[in-house]
């Protein structure tokens, strides 16, 4: 695919030879800055790291093979390939979310392997984010992610997805208002201590004290994908939500030894989160807080063909 160029320099390039015009192999540390760029793309659209590290090769490939004779701009001409192979992408992507056993959430990364980018654009790889980024349409989708995560214009887009800028333009004000307006993000000391007092009173069994954590309209979305056990519908009401959880410890500690048991913390797409591994069946548990840092989502992960972004325990 001969993806067309758009004229703003949107990262760094390749050196170019003065007297050609084509650029002259990728350094390392090139290399290493572009594909972060081109998984933060993919990973974003298509909500899966597995499938935006097969995106990223793709990409990388079509680079070495079907690039223009002069590329002067590297990441718009990687970040225009990497969004159309991801809309390609979607058509076996809707089929498995259609096909999918119980609430579809997008898969955690570890922040190890997160591309180095500004406050702004890591705010918009929270899970929460992504999650709500589930109700729009692939172009939509795009659209959103190349205007508020990268800072393009609405004629840049139009280049990098095939659409005429108007049309992008209405994209993403439908998206604007499918999301609708974010809480206002707490620093990562609120949402820890939050996590750690929610854990504490959870594995304590102290269901009055986990209660007054959480909002009364709290929501738990567990994804198992039929792989572990889950709940299948979303938990609503912050009672149940507690109920539920310690229940999940209860029975572990029924039916697990205690040396098959372990607990850590982790960071998830930039927010803290608790790894909860039982008998080799591992549970990422990540919070959403509201703007008076009551606990307004959980969200728990344990099939594990979604937590391979994660570092091993």
């Amino acid at each position: 695919m001969n993806a067309p160029e758009p004229k703003r320099v949107a990262g760094p390039g390749a050196d170019l030879d003065s007297a050609s015009g084509r650029e002259l192999d990728l350094s390392p540390e090139q290399f290493a800055v572009l594909n972060t760029r081109v998984l933060g793309v993919a990973y974003r659209i298509v909500g899966s790291w597995a499938d935006a590290e097969e995106i990223a090769s793709r990409t990388w490939m079509r680079w070495h093979t079907s690039r223009p004779d002069t590329v002067r701009e590297p990441a718009a001409w990687l970040t225009t390939v990497a969004t159309r192979i991801s809309l390609d992408l979607w058509r076996t992507a809707v089929r498995r979310r259609e096909d999918y056993i119980g609430p579809w959430l997008p898969e955690p990364v570890d922040e190890a392997r997160l591309p180095d980018e500004s406050v702004e654009q890591r705010e918009t790889l929270s899970l929460a984010l992504m999650h709500l980024m589930e109700r729009l349409t692939p172009y939509e989708r795009a659209v959103y992610v190349l205007r508020n995560s990268f800072d393009f214009s609405y004629p840049e887009i139009a280049e990098m997805v095939g659409r005429a800028p108007a049309a992008c333009r209405q994209l993403g004000h439908r998206a604007q208002q499918k999301i609708g307006d974010l809480p206002a993000r707490l620093s990562d000391g609120d949402q820890r201590s939050a996590l750690d007092r929610l854990v504490s009173a959870v594995l304590q069994g102290r269901v009055e004290d986990a209660v007054a954590l959480i909002s009364a309209d709290a929501v738990l979305l567990t994804d198992g994908g039929g792989r572990t056990r889950a709940a299948l519908n979303p938990v609503l009401g912050a009672e149940r939500v507690v109920r539920f959880l310690v229940g999940v410890v209860e029975k572990t500690r029924r039916s697990v030894p205690d040396d098959a048991v372990s607990l850590d913390m982790i960071d998830v797409n930039g927010a803290p989160a608790c790894r909860f591994t039982t008998g080799g069946v591992v549970r990422v548990f990540t919070l959403q807080l509201d703007e008076q840092g009551a606990i307004s989502t959980v969200f728990g992960l344990s099939n594990p063909e979604k937590l391979t972004g994660l570092q091993t325990a």
